[in-house]
C-alpha cells in the first residue's frame, strides 16, 4: 500500500518475510513472500519480491503456487534534512509468473509508477503519495492508486500508524475501492523488526472484508 520515500543505505540489505492476505465475498487471496531490499547505490535501493501466492473461492477450494514476481528500484531524488522533507520515485514490474487461471497472478506483466513523499516533524512522520498502475490483461484497466500514512513513534521500540487510501477500478466492470489500515512496528533488537497491520474497506467493502499483513525483517 502506502510506501515511504525512504531507500536502504549503500550496501545494506533489508529483508522481510512477509505474510498477506485478504478476505473478501468472492474468496480469499494472499501471499507468503521472500522480500529483498538493498542499496546498490547512493540514494537508490534495488528491489525483488518472490511471492508463494495462495487463493480460494467457493466450491474451488484452495490453490497454491508461485506468484507474480516483483522488481523494481526506489530513487530518492530529494532529501531536505533541515526541515524533514523527501521525495522518491519506485518504479515496479510485476512479472506474470503466477497462474492466472488458478487465481495466483495477473497473467499479463504490469508497471506501477509512484511518487512518495515524506514529512518528519518530531516523533510524528507522514507519508503520502500516488500511483499509475499499467495492466494490460484480459478485462482490466489501468489504475490510480492514492495513500497517506500517519505514524508515531514511542521511544525506539515502537511505532504506530493508520493509513487511508483510495484506489480506481482494476478492472472493466469493477468500482473504485477505498479503505484503511491500523499498523505497529515493534523493533526487536538493532537489526530485527517486527511489522503487523490489519484493516478493511469502507467503499466497495465486499472486496475487502478483511486484510491483514505481518513481516519478520532483518536489516543487514
Amino acid at each position: 500500500m502506502t510506501d515511504d520515500p525512504v531507500p536502504v543505505d549503500r550496501h545494506h540489505t533489508e529483508v522481510n518475510l512477509a505474510l498477506q492476505g485478504t478476505r473478501a465475498d468472492a474468496g480469499r487471496t494472499g501471499t507468503l513472500s521472500a522480500d529483498v531490499n538493498y542499496g546498490c547505490a547512493r540514494e537508490l535501493q534495488c528491489h525483488i519480491a518472490l511471492p508463494l501466492a495462495f487463493a480460494s473461492s467457493p466450491g474451488a477450494g484452495w490453490q497454491a503456487g508461485v506468484g507474480d514476481i516483483e522488481l523494481g528500484a526506489k530513487y530518492r531524488f530529494f532529501n531536505r534534512q533541515e526541515d524533514g522533507w523527501m521525495a522518491a520515485i519506485y518504479p515496479t514490474v510485476f512479472l506474470p509468473s503466477g497462474a492466472a487461471s488458478r487465481g495466483l497472478g495477473n497473467g499479463h506483466a504490469q508497471v506501477l509508477l509512484p511518487l512518495w513523499v515524506q514529512k518528519a516533524s518530531g516523533p510524528w512522520t507522514w507519508d503520502a503519495g500516488a500511483g499509475y498502475l499499467v495492466n494490460r490483461a484480459a478485462d482490466a484497466r489501468n489504475s490510480w492508486y492514492l495513500g497517506v500514512l500517519a505514524q508515531r513513534s514511542f521511544g525506539e521500540g515502537l511505532s504506530l500508524g493508520a493509513e487511508l487510501f483510495h484506489r480506481t477500478p482494476l478492472a472493466q466492470d469493477a468500482p473504485s475501492t477505498s479503505g484503511f489500515n491500523l499498523g505497529a512496528t515493534v523493533k526487536l533488537s538493532d537489526t530485527r523488526n517486527l511489522l503487523v497491520s490489519v484493516g478493511r474497506g469502507f467503499q466497495d467493502v465486499a472486496a475487502n472484508r478483511f486484510s491483514f499483513y505481518a513481516a519478520y525483517q532483518l536489516e543487514l
